[in-house]
């Protein structure tokens, strides 16, 4: 190449050298403002500066070198000796002489120093992050230095491995550095002209905050989110973000005022003029755009725009939305493909008897069979609902769009639905005429009303006939059968609770309708309350057989402490020995509490609803770890603090006049009384559960026995219809441990793998989407959460009280030792701890969950739904807990 002609690139120059030298994001910002879109002004070192400084500097045949033994397992060690290379190799005079003239036509102050690689934002390959961008830099030296940076950016192990999965030529890894004057913004953001959660291409979707983007684009700031009508600018939605903070121009980091927090940062003007920049610098490039803009003193500046690589055409295939909200705390992490199947069935077979209950036509059903049996989705190796099949389901029962806001409740989802544009895809069933539809949907509002209307007399007989199956199939001892009569029983037993369960399913409407219009009372009637007054009215619900398990430990912690020897046996000696040195130190009758207890809730434990995971009845130990944290911390008081009860109780007399306090009453107890049944019912299921982890374990032994498995866990390796092949001639004995051992290495790659995000999207094939996301982000490590300088965390009250001291993160609840019990998720095996712990914090879930629930009823402190919580807080930190305002203050 003809070094002798190398200058900076600007507006001025000629599109081909553009093309050529500029790099797509500088391709695209010379289209922008040669298409009368404001961007600030900029000047490009092209790609051949970059040539000409590695042939200056001797670093081809250095780089082209170290790149010839390159693998994805010593990307790391080959990225650092390059960059390495690249930094230290001294600029060029020309190269100086260069960087000055260009920074000589942006005139004085900060700039921004941004990458623009030949291939990133193509139609092909996005390059997202792979390469730096520095802002609010001055000062030659400095200037100079990050863009050997950006150069060096080329190298990072990160695009190094992306080039590699995309067998991309590392010899076309060239790149060009644009230095742009750096506007103060005052208000930043993105800007889709397709919306990227449904796909709708005539929705834009614009986010927002105060200061520089780099808040948003960082994760520190949540930003404001605004939907707009592309085609008319009408407002489809918006909602308003945190704020709390904001990114100056050198990076420094700032309180954003109160007042600003609670209002949206953008105004009508600034929205309508985004809308408009966007659709004119979408249909200039005929394609989806995401675009960087920010506002300085209302004045619109658009920093970049580039392909939505994710919509290259308009997306085709269904429409599906994946959230694992709720799901978590009964199936974190990884989950066993038996479990999972098991789940599934489970599920698909209950809610086609209730929607039969319903009276639903049989050609309804049958048309509800696409999506009854696949509410649930394996991605990964981790559990996840599909939303829209859950948003069709709860269609079948009466009060449409009360029904899926109260979904949204009580499964804690963080983002709503948008109902209107997704009418179509959550309508349960359609019908041969408008008349039938109704007839149909009359009908089934019948049928429910009756069943919620004799909700207790329902659960009282659903209870009475599990129990009188549960004790039968309970008592068998299945480790003295042979597989097939266990199999046999598996059958029996599942037949007969699932004939019984379906009415059950009306259990969450019952909740859902009456705390829907709960919530509508106290807006209407006591609209100065406290956001805690709609959760904290729904306490005292007393004898739930859901807290049995938290209490009998508690009494258990009792009786050892009136025994010095015992209490220190326990609290000294490792969990599998201690019921060995408690039998020779002659304490049979606190032994014999323990067995009773093993036997009344031995199905309970960590993690109670995955079939793999082991229950007290196969690992007693895990009952003396809960045993160590209650004699170590001490039994709190149960139950709310009175206090507490009258303040609630003079709010309520205070803002309800006598007519209005009866009604309330009649909606309050309505949705006490379906908590409690909801809770007992719950109670069955883990029962159940834990019924089939002792005969699948059992079978699985035998197999073992056998010389089928290797191992008798490793049948939770099969799916349920493989384990059924096994013993209806579906299934050959030389494919099952091969089968296990693909799927133990599976388990093992899912766990080691980044886990997919909490909420996704995808069209058509799932699988495909699954695999793309293997091939860019699912290869990436997370970073850890940089501490942003907040004080205050916020979520969503739960249980009153006010609580300072020292937090505890654990994963299960057996590592907990004392203090402020923090975690992302729980699960039902959490409430044995509760009574010994001072609050509890929780990152996900809702103030409907089991474990809220029963938090609230032995009067612990209980936040949920706080963002970032085990990201900002670390074991050991103190800090004050207001469970009636949902606010967690970090103090130390």
């Amino acid at each position: 190449m003809d070094y002798s002609m190398i200058a900076p690139l600007n507006p001025a120059s000629r599109l081909k050298d553009i093309e050529r030298f500029a790099g797509n994001k500088g391709k695209s910002l010379y289209l922008l403002g040669n298409n009368g879109v404001p961007v600030p002004p900029w000047t490009i070192l092209g790609t051949d500066v970059f040539q000409y400084y590695r042939e200056k500097a001797g670093l081809d045949k250095a780089i082209a070198a170290l790149l010839q033994n390159f693998t994805a397992d010593n990307a790391a060690d080959i990225a650092a000796q390059i960059q390495n290379a690249v930094l230290s190799a001294p600029l060029p005079e020309a190269v100086s002489a260069l960087i000055k003239e260009a920074l000589t036509s942006l005139g004085q102050g900060p700039v921004a120093i941004r990458s623009s690689g030949k291939e990133e934002d193509s139609k092909d390959f996005s390059f997202a992050g792979q390469f730096d961008t520095y802002l609010g830099i001055e000062g030659l030296d400095d200037i100079l230095l990050h863009v050997q940076k950006c150069w060096a950016s080329v190298y990072s192990e990160r695009s190094l491995l992306y080039r590699h999965r995309h067998n991309l030529s590392f010899a076309h890894a060239d790149i060009a550095v644009i230095l742009q004057r750096l506007v103060m913004a005052d208000r930043s953001g993105v800007v889709f002209t397709v919306n990227p959660a449904s796909g709708n291409a005539n929705e834009l979707v614009i986010s927002a905050v105060y200061g520089l983007g780099e808040g948003l684009v960082s994760g520190l700031v949540d930003a404001d989110t605004v939907v707009v009508d592309k085609r008319n600018g009408a407002l489809i939605s918006q909602v308003i973000g945190e704020k709390a903070q904001q990114v100056g121009p050198n990076g420094n980091i700032s309180d954003v005022p109160p007042e600003a927090q609670q209002q949206l940062s953008l105004s009508s003007e600034n929205i309508q003029a985004i809308c408009a920049s966007a659709r004119q610098i979408e249909q200039n490039f005929k394609a989806p755009q995401d675009i960087e803009w920010c506002l300085q003193e209302g004045r619109l500046w658009i920093l970049q725009a580039r392909p939505v690589t994710a919509f290259k055409e308009e997306p085709k295939g269904d429409f599906q939305i994946w959230d694992n909200s709720n799901i978590i705390e009964n199936y974190p992490g990884i989950v066993s493909p038996l479990t999972f199947t098991f789940t599934q069935n489970l599920y698909s077979t209950v809610f086609r008897e209730y929607c039969r209950l319903l009276r639903i036509p049989e050609k309804q059903l049958k048309e509800m069979d696409g999506f009854l049996g696949s509410v649930l989705g394996y991605m990964n190796g981790r559990a996840y609902y599909n939303l829209l099949h859950w948003y069709k389901l709860v269609g079948t029962s009466p009060f449409y769009n009360l029904g899926h806001k109260m979904l949204e409740v009580q499964m804690g989802l963080d983002e709503s639905l948008d109902l209107v544009a997704c009418e179509e895809k959550i309508q349960p069933y359609h019908a041969d005429s408008r008349l039938k539809y109704l007839w149909i949907r009359a009908l089934s509002g019948a049928m429910f009303f009756w069943y919620f209307f004799t909700l207790k007399k329902q659960v009282r007989k659903f209870r009475a006939a599990f129990y009188k199956l549960y004790e039968t199939f309970n008592a068998i001892d299945y480790s003295e059968l042979p597989a097939d009569r266990i199999y046999a029983h598996s059958k029996q037993f599942e037949q007969a609770i699932i004939a019984r369960w379906g009415i059950m399913i009306s259990l969450e409407s019952s909740i859902g309708l009456p705390y829907g219009l709960l919530r509508l009372l106290i807006r209407r009637w006591l609209p100065d309350a406290p956001d805690w007054l709609e959760v904290a009215v729904i306490g005292g619900i007393h004898d739930m057989e859901s807290m049995e398990p938290a209490l009998k430990m508690a009494e258990l912690a009792g009786h050892a402490r009136r025994n010095p020897e015992w209490e220190r046996i326990i609290s000294q000696t490792p969990a599998k020995q201690c019921s060995q040195a408690l039998a020779a130190a002659g304490a049979d009758a606190f032994l014999a509490r323990i067995d009773a207890y093993i036997a009344a809730y031995g199905y309970r434990s960590n993690n109670e609803l995955k079939l793999e995971e082991p229950d007290l009845r196969e690992e007693p130990g895990v009952l003396f770890d809960m045993l160590k944290v209650a004699l170590a911390t001490g039994t709190k008081e149960q139950g709310v603090p009175a206090a507490y009860e009258r303040d609630l109780k003079a709010l309520l007399d205070k803002g309800l006049n006598p007519v209005q306090r009866v009604l309330f009453n009649i909606v309050l107890r309505k949705v006490q009384s379906a908590i409690q049944a909801r809770e007992t019912v719950r109670f069955c299921r883990s029962r159940t559960f834990g019924v089939f982890r002792n005969m699948y374990r059992a079978i699985g032994n035998d197999f073992a026995r056998h010389g089928l498995f290797e191992d008798g866990r490793d049948i939770f390796y099969l799916r349920l219809e493989e384990l059924k092949g096994c013993f209806e001639g579906m299934v050959s004995a030389r494919e099952i441990k091969p089968l296990i051992a693909q799927r133990k290495a599976d388990m093992d790659a899912y766990r080691a793998m980044k886990a997919l995000p909490p909420r996704f999207v995808t069209f058509g094939s799932v699988l495909g989407w699954l695999q793309r996301w293997l091939e860019t982000d699912g290869q990436q490590h997370e970073s850890a959460a940089a501490d942003d300088g907040s004080r205050e965390l916020r979520g969503t009250a739960c249980s009153p009280g006010f609580v300072e001291g020292h937090v505890q993160i654990v994963q299960e609840p057996g590592e907990f030792t004392g203090g402020i019990l923090v975690t992302y998720r729980t699960d039902p095996g959490w409430v044995a701890v509760f009574p010994f712990a001072e609050a509890l914090l929780v990152e996900r879930g809702s103030p409907l969950t089991h474990a809220a629930i029963v938090a609230r009823e032995v009067g612990l402190p209980t936040i949920v739904q706080i963002p970032k919580l085990t990201q900002m807080l670390k074991s050991g930190m103190r800090v004050r807990v207001n469970g009636q305002s949902g606010t967690v203050t970090i103090l130390d």
